[in-house]
């Protein structure tokens, strides 16, 4: 348990020590979004890619700042299809309760993405599980969750430094998870996202049933392996998916930095001092880091995958790996 805690505890440093290294690159995307000017805060290079991209889909950069708050209405549907493929990772003991551990969604009709911390090594594995449809519904019923157990003797990659791991999950009958609820393609090219953007995630905080932070998320800094935003998650928010608002999935949440007073003690939402016994869900968090979706797909390129495993990440590598 100490060998958890201090490594715990290093993510958690790194992730601060990082945020607190950005300062310049975070004043520079508020002085983007106040001014609606994303020139501020990104190179031509980087605009350029993204309004490429955009266009793609009949769409023009200078929305992603406007004072227009709006969306398409198939940007609920394009949600709504994306978060059907995101589940609350829990242990699951014989014939005990359930305890939940982070979020995952499934990147392939077998795979699900998560993080090293949520899950480490095949052994954790094989006693875990990922609930879908542990939400709400329309008339703020609960759902049934389905839980289906992972399966990493069929495939499991892990890498602590990007803080990821891609697991199996079971078959059920023969058939896999994503033939009922789809799954969310891991793009191995940048571009995806801008300094300043609005970034949207869907994820599992507390262990609670399935909640999506929307619209007041900006991306606000990065480097060649991480993106900054700011945004509303919280302990159990581990692993989820994050996205731009096409819904492409542009980074994997990882940990937050916690609000803090002069003295450097942690706060809580209502501006008191934290404390252990008040439970992780009080602390207040000013940021967020991810580790960018293509540094994982390159980071995956790069593993020493079993031969008999690698037809399950065919459909995120291609047929050549």
């Amino acid at each position: 348990m100490a060998m958890v805690a201090t490594g715990v505890e290093d993510r958690l440093r790194g992730i601060r020590e990082r945020w607190v290294a950005s300062e310049e690159q975070r004043a520079d995307a508020q002085a983007a979004i106040g001014q609606r000017d994303l020139t501020l805060a990104n190179s031509p290079a980087d605009l350029q890619e993204r309004e490429d991209r955009l266009r793609r889909r009949h769409l023009r950069l200078e929305g992603i700042v406007d004072q227009d708050d709006s969306v398409w209405l198939s940007f609920f549907d394009c949600g709504l299809r994306a978060a059907r493929s995101v589940g609350r990772v829990v242990e699951a003991p014989r014939r005990q309760p359930v305890v939940p551990i982070g979020t995952g969604s499934l990147v392939t009709d077998r795979l699900l993405l998560t993080n090293h911390h949520v899950v480490r090594t095949p052994d954790e594995a094989a006693g875990m599980a990922v609930e879908f449809a542990y939400e709400y519904d329309e008339d703020g019923e609960s759902r049934n969750e389905d839980r289906w157990p992972l399966a990493p003797g069929d495939c499991f990659v892990t890498d602590p430094d990007l803080d990821y791991t891609v697991v199996a999950v079971a078959l059920r009958d023969g058939r896999p998870p994503g033939e009922t609820y789809g799954s969310i393609p891991l793009i191995g090219q940048t571009g995806k996202a801008v300094i300043g953007e609005v970034l949207n995630v869907i994820h599992h905080p507390a262990g609670q049933r399935k909640r999506v932070s929307l619209r007041f998320n900006r991306m606000v800094a990065e480097d060649d392996l991480w993106l900054r935003y700011e945004s509303d998650t919280r302990e159990g928010s581990s692993g989820a998916p994050v996205f731009n608002d096409q819904w492409e999935m542009v980074a994997l949440h990882h940990g937050g930095v916690a609000a803090t007073d002069d003295e450097g003690f942690e706060l809580t939402r209502d501006g008191q001092r934290w404390t252990r016994d008040m439970g992780e869900d009080a602390v207040a968090y000013v940021g967020n880091e991810g580790a960018r979706v293509s540094r994982i797909v390159r980071s995956l390129r790069g593993a020493g995958v079993p031969l008999e495993q690698r037809r399950l990440l065919t459909p995120i590598l291609g047929e050549e790996q």
